[in-house]
């Protein structure tokens, strides 16, 4: 069929964007891959399959050439028309032909051959991917099927055929399958066939009831249909009866950039930028949206490349920040078309100082580069407020109380500047000073008994028992420091005031036994009559589990249940591993169990978890047992 004969008049808005976007392709394949069985006997001449090469322009007429650089000895036996892309025999096949192809011994041997589509003549032609398709041929080592031996879907539609045409949109219409078996042509010359072509929802194809060609009768839109499933009918009448034989097959629309990116909103975005001042950190969102498929247009096309421009030109500016765009797919409703969504977000590329104080606005350009208009780019702005950070306390004075029977190691409170669990980016140290430094050498022994560490994400001061021996000295009652926090970059500082408040009677024996891990006991009494590193109250914690198989709540001995086990190897643990096991270990663990989200300790156990050193073992304890089988 003449592509000028199938526009009407409906059809000027798309031939307005065929003439806008077209020209740039060329002549195309729609479908790449060709498949179709040949067989000893067949005389020369014989059609065997017809290619189609669909146009991008008016003027082009499509020349077809077998390709390829060093063809091999059989290419001789096929010839191509060069004007109507059929393939044919150049010779009768026979036997010996079969035997001089050293593949295997099957009884069908695979032919591939390459065909290219030229826009004018060429002596010799080297295949060139994107103009190029490939067939394969079934050379079988037999006489075709007569008439009553073949199967009517056989007669009508070949059997190994799964390759789906593509079609590109804004392109000129035309043909893009021959529907007809060449190759079963004489099989059954008493038989009419005929082929239609039918769809759930409208779809501009039709079948040329002259050539049986599938012919695409319009200029496809891949925003209005990403893919059309056709029903391919064929009808087969003889003398006494009409059998109708039908198979499905997915014509796709391939993507161009014929559309204008744009923001579906806002254009501009204000950020703050206060606690997180970290290198790498992302604000603010702004959203482009393309009706395009940027990422999914076939490589040998043209592709939809956005590139972005931070327009202003100030050192500090392009040394501090960044604009990150990712890309993503969104349906705007669901079944519907697929379009792509860019996602822009401001990045910082150093750590800011906490003294850094200012306001900035940034422009930053989107350009959709292959776009043939002029409106194919949209400028985005990202306000900038930068706030410094003060470094200080709420709280002037901070009141722990504390058991005189607290073992080394037991955690007695945090400390922590306002909104510091919100900091990133720069840290804060924490340090422990004696109100008074000219006391008498027995008061500065007494103060010896609580010490300050820094958590892991240095933010927090966490305050333990340093000395438990000062502990149960009489002379030694409540203990006042000051805690200095300091910023580390800038040095800037604060303080407060901790008062420790001392309660009950000393832990005489610990002075005289060393003190072992509270995880060790695996029984109730046993661990609340020990004492154990770390044990604010002197003596362990039991904690009871209640669920079956492997729990986050296993039964355990800890030295203080507010904090071991919680999947932490905080920074006082840290300093003993025999204090909490259950969180710090990194040895390996026998039984049922989860390792803590670091690789260190257990998340969760079976039954009753207990340690010594840092070997750890999660299983029914006795008692545990006893208790479930009554």
């Amino acid at each position: 069929m003449d592509p000028s004969c199938v526009f009407s008049p409906g059809n000027v808005a798309a031939l307005l964007q065929l003439l806008l976007f077209g020209g740039v392709i060329g002549l195309y394949f729609p479908q790449k891959e060709y498949t179709e069985t040949v067989y000893v006997g067949q005389p020369a001449g014989t059609p065997i399959l017809q290619v189609h090469a669909m146009l991008d322009s008016r003027s082009e007429r499509p020349h077809f050439y077998l390709c390829g650089g060093r063809r091999p000895v059989f290419s001789l036996w096929f010839q191509m028309d060069v004007q109507t892309g059929e393939l044919s025999l150049s010779k009768i096949l026979d036997e010996t032909d079969f035997a001089s192809l050293y593949q295997n011994s099957w009884p069908a041997k695979r032919l591939s051959l390459q065909v290219m589509a030229l826009n004018n003549f060429s002596k010799r032609a080297a295949c060139i991917s994107r103009n190029s398709a490939h067939i394969t041929l079934d050379f079988v080592n037999a006489s075709i099927p007569q008439c009553a031996q073949t199967d009517m879907k056989e007669l009508c539609f070949p059997h190994r055929d799964t390759s789906n045409p593509h079609i590109i949109e804004n392109r000129f219409p035309g043909v893009l399958r021959q529907l007809r078996r060449l190759t079963r042509l004489s099989v059954c010359p008493n038989y009419t066939i005929s082929y239609s072509v039918e769809s759930e929802t409208p779809a501009p194809f039709a079948v040329n009831g002259n050539t049986s060609e599938l012919v695409v009768t319009a200029p496809l839109d891949r925003e209005e249909s990403e893919n059309y499933r056709l029903l391919l009918a064929c009808t087969v009448q003889t003398e006494t009866v009409i059998t109708k034989v039908e198979t499905s097959l997915d014509v796709f629309v391939d993507d161009e950039d014929d559309n204008v990116p744009y923001v579906n909103g806002t254009d501009t975005v204000d950020v703050v930028i206060s606690f997180n001042r970290t290198k790498g950190a992302a604000f603010g969102a702004l959203f482009v949206f393309d009706r395009d498929l940027t990422t999914l247009f076939p490589k040998d096309l043209s592709q939809n490349r956005y590139v972005g421009t931070l327009l202003n030109s100030e050192p500090w500016i392009k040394d501090t920040f960044d604009i990150k765009g990712t890309f993503s797919e969104r349906r705007a409703a669901p079944g519907g078309i697929r379009e792509s969504v860019y996602d822009y977000q401001l990045i910082l590329k150093r750590n800011l100082e906490i003294t850094e104080n200012l306001s900035v606005y940034l422009d930053y350009l989107v350009n959709d580069t292959t776009y043939p208009g002029l409106e194919g780019t949209v400028l985005l702005h990202f306000n900038v407020t930068i706030l410094p950070v003060q470094i200080y306390f709420t709280n002037i004075t901070h009141v722990f109380t504390l058991s005189r029977k607290a073992s080394v190691y037991a955690q007695v409170g945090r400390i922590c500047v306002e909104n510091c669990l919100e900091f990133d980016g720069f840290s804060v140290t924490y340090q422990l000073e004696v109100p008074d430094k000219n006391i008498s050498a027995e008061m500065l022994s007494c103060y010896s008994a609580i010490s300050i560490t820094q958590a892991p994400d240095r933010m927090l001061g966490l305050l333990y028992v340093n000395n438990s021996h000062a502990l149960s000295k009489p002379g030694c009652q409540d203990l006042e420091y000051t805690v200095v926090a300091q910023e580390e970059h800038t040095q800037l500082m604060t303080s407060t005031q901790i008062r420790i408040l001392l309660h009950g009677e000393a832990n005489v024996s610990q002075e005289s036994q060393q003190l072992l891990s509270c995880a060790e006991n695996k029984q109730r009494d046993e661990c609340e009559s020990s004492q154990g590193l770390g044990a604010t109250t002197g003596t362990c914690e039991w904690r009871q589990g209640s669920e079956k198989g492997i729990s986050e709540n296993y039964s355990t001995c800890s030295p203080d249940l507010r904090t071991c086990p919680d999947s932490v190897c905080d920074a006082v643990e840290s300093k003993d591993t025999s204090i909490c096991p259950q969180d710090c270990t990194t040895e390996s663990v026998t039984g049922g169990h989860e390792r803590g989200l670091s690789g260190s300790g257990i998340r969760a156990g079976y039954g009753t978890c207990y340690c010594f050193s840092e070997k750890c073992f999660c299983e029914i304890a006795d008692a545990e047992d006893v208790v479930s089988k009554n």
